[in-house]
């Protein structure tokens, strides 16, 4: 064997060791890099921030949140978090980043109320979908009164939806309403201001029957009737 073939043979012998060297260090870098983020306090979570709470206090959120302070933050599950926050009633939505090195920030969109119903002797917030989640230290004059049975949530469901539809079209009409009743989720009536009543029915095409209302209000009337609103009509009595 030539000294020319030997000292190519050795040449590529120690390119494939140096290959070779260079993927094991390569993997071990890669699995420091895993264990240093998976698995070490390197970068463990140590602090949660709150934001968007109002009648909330962010210990309440951190609390009901149950963030395991000390684990790695990559391993946090963001969907469980969120799940536990919007347990809390008052929570419609809730989101869940994580801040690297240590930090985890959770965003929540509280419940609106488009009006108030009266339960156990007291005054309670109902937002647009029908929940009823927070106890009122006096009854607003800002938003409708719900009279309606706390227990038929289905028929509460149907009253606030309609008390968000006319608060959501900015009508004048939002400030006449005193209170909205209802015996069922077909026989929802506004109590206007000036003792005026309005059969509005069910829930359904509320956008058109506040159309025809308005153009209606400018009927001296005591009742108007928007239940069918292709064909409404007015009573004096």
């Amino acid at each position: 064997m030539s000294d020319r073939f030997t000292k190519k043979l050795e040449q590529q012998r120690r390119k494939t060791r140096w290959r070779i060297t260079g993927v094991v260090a390569a993997l071990l870098v890669v699995a420091f890099g895993f264990w240093l983020v998976f698995f070490s306090s390197v970068f463990a979570i140590s602090e949660v921030k709150v934001s968007g709470t109002d009648h909330l206090t962010p210990e309440q959120v951190i609390q009901a949140a149950e963030v395991p302070i000390g684990e790695p933050l990559v391993r946090l599950d963001t969907d469980e978090v969120v799940k536990k926050v919007e347990q809390l009633l008052i929570v419609e939505s809730a989101k869940v980043d994580r801040e690297l090195p240590h930090t985890v920030l959770i965003s929540v969109k509280e419940r609106s109320a488009v009006a108030w119903l009266e339960k156990g002797g007291s005054a309670w917030a109902v937002d647009g979908t029908g929940v009823i989640y927070r106890q009122l230290a006096s009854k607003p004059s800002h938003i409708p009164q719900l009279k309606v049975d706390a227990q038929d949530r289905r028929t509460v469901a149907a009253a606030a939806r309609v008390a968000a539809d006319i608060s959501g079209a900015g009508s004048v009409l939002a400030k006449q309403v005193q209170a909205i009743s209802a015996q069922s989720r077909d026989s929802i009536e506004l109590d206007l201001t000036k003792d005026r009543t309005v059969f509005w029915g069910s829930a359904q095409d509320s956008a058109t029957k506040l159309t025809v209302l308005e153009a209606l209000l400018n009927t001296k009337a005591r009742t108007y009737d928007v239940s069918a609103p292709e064909s409404p009509t007015t009573a004096e009595s």
